[in-house]
């Protein structure tokens, strides 16, 4: 069995996994009719390169099997031998604790992650390695055993400085940047970047994205880190966090154009571009569908061939997809949000909620899960629970996004205070220092129904001239000139409307309608219908569509009639 052990050996040097199979398979049925043929030591490693070949080639229940085997073999031989050692002609045989791993790697890839831990629990603590230790953190942070976890990650980092993984799921257990920067000792110069990016990744994970932001682009410079995917796929989760998607998704484009297998970053980058929904971005979008065989698909691919999916209006499909990706990870928050817009879109509300709750739970402070959610229990008329939701968002979320969607739930309730609402809208306009929201037009419109003509003015004009000017807030400052009978005014922002978005239906009627003598009535039963309780829905802002032109505006901008039917598309404070 010598030889056999040495072609063995050869042919997985050579990488033949698909012929070490077939001769491993011959060799033991041999082993087994001559039992004098084969040592206990020369069985036990042919035992270990069967289950080698069979890993490879992704047979993983088989090679499970056979790392058993091996390692019950490995036992009996250990109790049969009177020192207790393997003879040193056999040396290169795995420990058992190398065997327990193995078998725990085949377990992970079947999902047994119960079982996974448990047969890594069985090496004695004096044992583990720093392999051992990462991997028994992770199985640990997946089955909400933090405090193991924690453990474990920190005696990585004793042996590996370096190991960037455990320091980032140090981090995102809460373990504070300083006390990570303890436990990692004897860096030499060459590794002054460290400081910056531990420092970096603290911010970010301590939700001071602002500040991450910045320690990130101080690293993006030559010398440094200049141009490098990941410091950049961390950057546009930042402003994704901070509801800057559109920045979020040039970022995230620009990495993938430095480097196109990127796989990071770009389930969160088809989730913008399917919000978005603009001709430009469905079409980026369809790059990004994979061209590979689906066997070496990732959680990623199938997210996004979900939102282009989403992005074609198959929701059926979409649903099926998201559940694929979900199979593969369940940590993965865009494949929650994806199964939930499916079953939104199906009308499948309560099971839209649950998958929007499930990823809440992992990331409680993403804007577009609280908004799919509200629209979840909106959709359902089940106004407290929506409402509720909206101010979780809020103190999850305090951009002016989370006060602009609950405002948008106290608009749909005929019982909300109105006093509420319009603290609300104040906040949130005062907290939109760039447009990116709805709220200054809603606020405008709340207070052209209570008639305040001459404050909505002014509201409007003090910030008109801070914000990228729009074809809305130009074609409501023209109402509320007409309403003060400002007819010049009135006809000067129309026409500023009209040129911003030619096909604003409002702009056109209005200004038509200068002169007449019913304008103003008009627009006095308009604007007070608005805000009944029953029939205000808020519309996307131009600020989510700026990557249309003047002249390729989309049917349902910002300055259409206010739709009868709600969904998850035009129920949006961006």
């Amino acid at each position: 069995m010598e030889d056999i052990l040495k072609n063995l050996q050869q042919l997985r040097e050579q990488d033949l996994h698909t012929n070490v199979i077939k001769l491993c398979n011959l060799a033991l049925t041999l082993c087994e009719q001559k039992p004098g043929s084969c040592s206990a030591q020369g069985k036990i490693q042919m035992l270990l390169y069967y289950g080698d070949a069979l890993y490879q080639t992704r047979q993983y229940q088989q090679a499970e099997h056979y790392y058993r085997q091996a390692l019950q073999m490995r036992k009996n031989s250990l109790k049969k031998s009177k020192n207790h050692k393997i003879n040193d002609n056999h040396n290169d045989i795995p420990s058992d604790v190398d065997i327990k791993y193995k078998i725990h790697l085949c377990l992970v890839a079947l999902k047994q992650a119960s079982a996974a831990k448990e047969i890594l629990q069985t090496i004695p603590a004096r044992m583990l390695t720093p392999k051992i230790n990462m991997a028994l953190g992770c199985l640990y942070r997946d089955t909400g055993m933090e405090r193991s976890a924690l453990t474990c990650f920190k005696e990585v980092l004793r042996e590996c400085p370096l190991a960037l993984d455990a320091i980032e799921n140090l981090l995102k257990l809460g373990v504070k940047g300083v006390e990570v920067s303890s436990l990692i000792l004897d860096l030499s110069s060459e590794s002054s970047w460290f400081n910056q990016w531990l420092k970096a990744q603290a911010q970010m994970n301590a939700r001071e994205f602002a500040n991450a932001i910045k320690s990130f682009k101080s690293m993006d410079t030559h010398g440094l880190l200049k141009d490098n995917v990941l410091l950049s796929v961390n950057m546009a989760y930042c402003y994704h966090y901070m509801c800057e998607d559109n920045r979020a998704i040039s970022i995230l484009q620009k990495a993938l154009r430095l480097d196109p297998t990127l796989v990071t970053g770009r389930d969160l980058l088809s989730t913008l571009l399917a919000e978005s929904a603009t001709k430009e971005h469905i079409r980026f979008l369809e790059g990004l569908v994979p061209s590979l065989d689906t066997s070496l698909w990732q959680c990623e691919h199938w997210v996004v061939l979900g939102n282009y999916n989403l992005a074609l209006k198959k929701y059926d499909k979409v649903g099926y997809f998201g559940q694929q990706a979900l199979l593969m990870d369940r940590t993965n928050i865009d494949a929650y949000l994806l199964k939930a817009k499916a079953f939104l879109h199906l009308k499948g509300y309560l099971i839209a909620a649950n998958y929007c709750t499930e990823a809440l739970q992992l990331c409680p402070y993403r804007y577009d899960l609280h908004k799919c959610l509200v629209e979840c229990y909106i959709q359902s008329n089940r106004l407290r629970d929506a409402e509720s939701a909206a101010i979780n968002c809020k103190q999850h979320n305090f951009s002016a996004h989370g006060y602009c969607l609950h405002a948008a739930v106290l608009l749909k309730d005929p019982m909300a205070s109105s006093k509420t609402l319009k603290k609300t809208l104040e906040k949130a306009v005062a907290l939109d220092k760039n447009g990116s929201t709805n709220a200054l037009p809603m606020l405008v419109e709340y207070m052209m129904s209570d008639q305040q003509y001459e404050q909505a003015v002014e509201l409007i004009q003090k910030h008109i001239n801070t914000l990228r000017p729009t074809s809305k807030l130009h074609q409501l400052l023209a109402d509320c000139f007409v309403a003060l009978h400002k007819d010049e005014d009135a006809f000067t922002h129309y026409n500023l409307a009209l040129k911003l978005d030619p096909n604003n239906q409002k702009a056109t009627e209005g200004l038509n309608s200068i002169g007449t003598t019913t304008s103003a009535k008009k627009m006095d039963s308009y604007y007070s219908s608005m805000f009944d309780g029953s029939s205000y829905q808020p519309t996307p802002s131009s600020a989510a569509k700026n990557n249309l032109s003047d002249h390729e505006a989309d049917p349902e901008s910002d300055t259409d009639a206010w739709p009868a039917v709600a969904d998850v598309s035009n129920f949006d404070c961006d």
